[in-house]
């Protein structure tokens, strides 16, 4: 069935100066909020077009809108209400996401989440001390009071959120306080590995495939054993364990996802259509623009066809004798590309997920031997 699920950059621009930024927004100057917003209010014509187009193609069956940044919540509650009103005005069915670095969550976003459904993502990388590591503020300051604070609202307001930690050199080796932290104060977290952008000049936080590998199953196996764990402390690992009992392609992460090219896209605001956020900035992947084509032929543009043979590349030469193939799909395309240059190589993490599924798989079977 054809469904796409868009991740929309709502704005370049960004208040903290997070050491691994991927977009940019974290190496020059904020804008000023009036001309961020302005510029939001005059593309929103070019966002509603996306949204006719979208749901259209989708067939107005449930969607997935991710919006991120740079930093979504630098968009007034306002100018939310006027994208939000539009897309309950046409009757779509949408479920907002939201990734947010958390530092400017008020009770006006707080009502905005509430009243329209929302899913959040808050980034923080563990406590103060490591955190400020790697997410200060733009003027060098502690961001961790901040966004803590905004972290606590989204719970004491019931929200559906979760924290994602980016683990990375500086905070690698503190695992145990990582678990400690959010067990006991009971903010549900997963984690993801540093990823090589064109900002980073040097290797200070990105991760090699064992010593990923090696932190992810030691997480596991302490929260596995943790007899007094909420099971949905860290999500993540109950999906991955329900892939063991049945494989559901994209079911632990859409870098698990055979053809993720076809179900995902990266929207920009001036209408330029690429497949993933993660390729932001990179001109060869971008399909080309909803002003100019619609979104159907976006997909089948000579740019977006041949990213979908990826797993047909993999599957007959790197992965071909690969017991996890079921599993993998040869992982997410742009680590790939960004760690190794080729798109159609498989995953810079490959043998960091073999680790991990062969690990979790053991843990699994042990116990059910018992």
């Amino acid at each position: 069935m054809k469904h796409i699920n868009p991740i929309i950059h709502m704005t370049n621009d960004c208040n903290l100066g997070c050491k691994y930024c991927y977009t940019g927004s974290a190496f020059y100057d904020l804008s000023k909020l009036d001309q961020v917003n302005k510029r939001f209010v005059e593309l929103l014509p070019v966002l509603y077009r996306l949204f006719d187009q979208l749901m259209e193609y989708n067939e107005n069956q449930n969607t997935k809108v991710t919006f991120h940044g740079g930093e979504p919540l630098l968009i007034t509650v306002t100018n939310w209400r006027k994208m939000l009103d539009y897309i309950k005005s046409k009757n779509f069915y949408i479920t907002p996401t939201i990734q947010t670095n958390g530092t400017l969550i008020n009770d006006d976003y707080l009502k905005l989440f509430k009243e329209y459904n929302f899913e959040i993502g808050v980034s923080l990388d563990g406590t103060k001390e490591l955190n400020d590591i790697t997410r200060p503020l733009k003027n060098g300051k502690s961001s961790f009071p901040i966004v803590y604070k905004g972290i606590l609202q989204l719970k004491e307001h019931s929200l559906k959120f979760g924290v994602l930690v980016t683990l990375n050199k500086t905070n690698l080796n503190e695992i145990e306080t990582l678990y400690g932290f959010f067990k006991e104060r009971d903010i549900p977290f997963s984690i993801r590995p540093i990823f090589q952008t064109q900002y980073i000049k040097d290797d200070i936080f990105q991760l090699s495939p064992e010593e990923y590998g090696k932190a992810f199953c030691k997480l596991f196996d302490i929260w596995f054993d943790d007899e007094n764990a909420n099971i949905s402390l860290i999500n993540e690992f109950t999906s991955l364990i329900a892939q063991f009992v049945n494989p559901i392609e994209g079911l632990v992460s859409c870098n698990f996802t055979m053809k993720c090219s076809e179900h995902f896209i990266a929207f920009d605001l001036n209408g330029e259509v690429s497949p993933c956020n993660r390729f932001y900035g990179a001109k060869e992947f971008i399909y080309g623009n909803i002003l100019d084509q619609t979104l159907e032929e976006l997909l089948n543009s000579p740019v977006a066809k041949p990213l979908s043979k990826r797993w047909d590349v993999l599957a007959n030469g790197e992965c071909c004798s690969c017991e996890m193939q079921e599993y993998c799909f040869g992982g997410c395309p742009a680590d790939s590309y960004s760690l190794k240059g080729d798109y159609f190589a498989k995953d810079y993490y490959c043998e960091s997920y073999k680790m991990i599924f062969h690990h979790v798989n053991n843990r699994i079977q042990a116990v059910l031997k018992k």
